[in-house]
């Protein structure tokens, strides 16, 4: 007998989900590619081992609200920055990153514990970076934080 559960996502009304997801072998192609190469070795196969175990430790949920990071294999942890925390946002892509359509979204704020959030593998084009701006600028004037550093 096959147990199915379902869960919803608890949304605040008015917040829609932008993106969600996580980091599939793009994110990191060099391993990848070099643990099929060495495959047949044993290295190779611990190596994508490994890789699998990371890829499967860490996904994040953006919303128009909020970030949700979730962590872990064994234990998992939960975190969430609100937006309106959110100082700046880059886009960064290597040549490699561009080929095959893949991004990592660093987000800086102000957030005791975990000053800057790293996204690894990322949608590459600019629609989730674009929507991503829009929904910073919107919970920040929402929340009528202003940026008084130079």
């Amino acid at each position: 007998m096959v147990w199915k559960v379902v869960v919803t996502e608890a949304l605040i009304p008015g917040e829609e989900i932008i993106w969600t997801g996580r980091p599939d072998w793009r994110a990191w192609p060099g391993l990848t590619i070099l643990g099929w190469v060495l495959a047949p070795v044993l290295v190779g196969i611990v190596l994508l081992l490994v890789l699998a175990v990371r890829k499967r430790s860490m996904s994040w949920k953006v919303t128009t609200r909020r970030i949700e990071t979730e962590s872990g294999w064994l234990s998992r942890s939960l975190d969430t920055l609100e937006l309106w925390k959110v100082q700046d946002v880059e886009l960064r892509q290597t040549a490699l990153q561009r080929m095959l359509d893949v991004a990592t979204l660093t987000l800086r704020a102000h957030d005791v514990e975990e000053p800057a959030l790293v996204i690894f593998g990322a949608p590459g084009s600019r629609d989730v970076y674009d929507r991503l701006m829009t929904a910073v600028m919107a919970a920040r004037q929402q929340r009528g934080v202003l940026n008084l550093n130079p």
